[in-house]
């Protein structure tokens, strides 16, 4: 090590490396580095604003009754139907229909027979006086030719038919009995009958999908699957992008919003979405982020075919 040094010191000289003026340089410029903010080393940040901003986005279409100038019930029934949407609910003191499109579970009627077959119901419905015989049946959600709608919860008492205007509160019962009987037949039949052995099938065929494209984009790309994490800062990164979607989780089964489609497909976009920012933050040289773009591509059209199909 010392015959190697002498050597250098013989070929490059005793003299200092760096000039005094060079030295006074390097260390204003460590010094103002040292100063400036430092860049913010987890995209959590990113992942917090994304999932803030889709709380703010996905909020507006779940207002689905305009109160200004909500018509009565009497006065609406006067109005061609445009379409209505009806789900199964046997709870008296919850809602499940709403607008067409951003409610999951529930069925579409855009059909002249079936618009008019529930035009034809509530026009003959008249106010009446609601008896505990009455049982919860169905939520329905009518929109009107002059772009009104009106929420409907179904009530049924034997073959006898009843409604209950969520905004008015007020009581209807169906006086024509086979109006009645004919809406009931209607809304018993349109019923999917999908047993768990499809679900089970479904879902059995997802996985094993996921994880034939997950194993040849691996194999193509040679990204490893161990280490796991890449470092702590990769690790931290991950935890936070959890705990954001375990407590957004959390709210849509308080608050009920897994009922709404933009709500679910929001999230879905912004799970899958913040771990591929991630990965590529932290993984971009392995391309780690591969496998999530993958994952993700394959995913979305099984979620269009199980919302079409099984819901």
């Amino acid at each position: 090590m010392t015959s190697f040094k002498d050597k250098l010191d013989k070929e490059l000289g005793e003299a200092p490396r760096f000039s005094q003026q060079l030295q006074e340089r390097i260390l204003h410029n460590v010094v103002q580095q040292d100063k400036q903010p430092r860049r913010w080393q987890y995209p959590a940040i990113i992942i917090g604003t994304v999932v803030t901003l889709f709380f703010l986005i996905v909020i507006g279409p779940w207002k689905q009754v305009d109160t200004s100038k909500h018509a009565t019930f009497v006065e609406l029934a006067q109005h061609e139907v445009k379409q209505f949407t009806s789900t199964y609910n046997w709870e008296e003191d919850t809602f499940k229909a709403g607008r067409a499109g951003w409610i999951l579970g529930q069925q579409v009627y855009k059909k002249d027979s079936e618009t008019k077959l529930i035009a034809n119901t509530l026009q003959k419905a008249v106010v009446s006086k609601k008896d505990n015989d009455y049982y919860a049946f169905r939520d329905i959600w009518v929109e009107f030719d002059n772009g009104q709608v009106v929420q409907l919860k179904i009530f049924r008492n034997d073959e006898q038919l009843a409604f209950s205007d969520r905004h008015t509160n007020i009581f209807y019962k169906v006086e024509d009995d086979e109006i009645a009987s004919a809406f009931i037949a209607f809304m018993v039949k349109d019923k999917k009958d999908i047993g768990f052995g499809e679900m089970f099938a479904f879902f059995i065929i997802a996985f094993l999908l996921v994880w034939l494209i997950e194993k040849a984009i691996r194999k193509k790309f040679s990204i490893p699957k161990e280490p796991k994490y890449i470092n702590t800062g990769h690790q931290r990164t991950t935890y936070i992008a959890k705990f954001i979607q375990w407590g957004t989780l959390i709210l849509y089964n308080i608050y009920g919003w897994f009922l709404y489609t933009a709500a679910i497909c929001a999230f879905l976009v912004v799970f899958m979405m913040s771990a591929i920012v991630i990965n590529y933050y932290y993984g971009r040289k392995e391309k780690r982020h591969y496998v999530t773009i993958g994952s993700f591509i394959v995913l979305v059209p099984l979620i269009i075919v199980f919302i079409i199909y099984f819901i």
